[in-house]
Formats: structure tokens, sequence, C-alpha cells
């Protein structure tokens, strides 16, 4: 669906594999309508190569996409009928807010990585979201540590193996970025701008994205 979306290369036989095993399962219905949700969230995605206001809108964009992931699985898991259902019933605990973060690591990781195909596609990620590539760096350096906080996580015990797995997926997604800084090889600028987070909950005057 993504690669659909996205305009890329299908391949049709793992597809219609794919449909005929979630028929099986029984829950084709259901993800039939994460498909049309995910389709008209894509339809509204931002365009890349913009400013800090632009990095915060391809922000939320990810994380909105994310979120649809997170809302599906758990109606599927709860046997909901629908995904309003889904969202009301959704146990977003501790363990899930975690899973989320590492969920968003791994995305940053992927947009580094994939830069220079999504760039060339058009498409809005963590990396293409500002003009300036050394720019999306620096802010998507900025996000990453933003996931990699203590703020907002249980220090529960029971939650230790979780928070492990942030902290690996983190360093690795830290240690992305600044390959990618060095290999650019551009003079940072003199005084790069940086995300100040608001009592008001804002990021330089945009607006933070949305947590769970």
């Amino acid at each position: 669906t993504n690669a659909a979306l996205d305009h890329k290369q299908l391949d049709c036989v793992e597809y219609h594999a794919t449909g005929r095993q979630l028929e099986t399962a029984g829950i084709s219905t259901r993800v039939e309508e994460y498909v049309g949700e995910h389709r008209k969230r894509e339809g509204k995605r931002p365009v890349p190569g913009g400013d800090d206001r632009r990095f915060v809108e391809v922000w939320e964009y990810r994380q909105t996409v994310a979120r649809l992931l997170f809302e599906i699985a758990a109606e599927i898991a709860l046997g909901k009928q629908c995904l309003r259902d889904g969202r009301e019933a959704s146990p977003w605990g501790d363990d899930i807010e975690i899973l989320f973060r590492i969920v968003m690591q791994c995305q940053i990781i992927d947009d580094v990585l994939d830069y220079e195909q999504d760039l060339s596609a058009g498409l809005p990620s963590f990396v293409t979201a500002a003009a300036s590539l050394h720019q999306s760096l620096e802010w998507t350096g900025q996000a990453s540590r933003y996931y990699a906080s203590h703020v907002g996580v249980s220090q529960a015990n029971s939650l230790f193996p979780l928070r492990v797995a942030l902290y690996a997926v983190s360093g690795l997604a830290q240690l992305v970025i600044r390959i990618s800084l060095r290999r650019i090889r551009r003079k940072p600028p003199a005084t790069p701008e940086r995300f100040v987070l608001r009592s008001n909950g804002s990021i330089n005057g945009g607006r933070i994205p949305n947590t769970f």
C-alpha cells in the first residue's frame, strides 16, 4: 500500500497473496478500511522543501501515519468493528508510548537512508522537509532526541526491556544522522536555528506534533 501511494513499483503477486492471507484470517474488511484512511492522510501530506514550519508539518504527518497503524493494530487485537471503536478502546499506556517512540526512531532512520529516493520522488520525510539538507538533518537530530528523552516515559521495572530497546534504536538513529552530516561535508550555519518548546505547546511558533 505504501508503495502504491508513493507511486513506487508494486509487487502485485505479493500484494494479492497478502490480501488472500488477510481474508483467510477474517480481517480483510478492517484492513481495507485502514487502506482507505491511509489514502486520505496521504492525500493531505505536505510537500517537501520548506522552512521550520514545514518541518513541523512533516513531523505531524509522519506521526499521523504511524498513529493510524497503531489504531488498526488495536482494533484487530480487541476485535472492534471500526477504526473509531479502535481509537476509543485503544489501550494506549506506557508500553504503547515507548513502542510508538521506537517506531518513530525507525522512521527517522528510514528517512535518512532513503533521502535520495524520497527527494527524487518528491515525498515528504524528516530529511526532505527543509530546503537545506544540512538543516533538515539538524532538525531531524532534534526530533530523534525528543523521542529518546525520558520525558513522558514510565520508569516501571516491567517496562525495562522496552526502555532498553528505545535506548538502542535511539542511539542508532543518532549515529545514522551524524554519519549523514559528515558525508555532506557542508559547513553548518554559524547560528543554526533550534526548536524551542514553549509552554503553550508550540515550536518556534509552529504547533508541536501531538504525542499519544
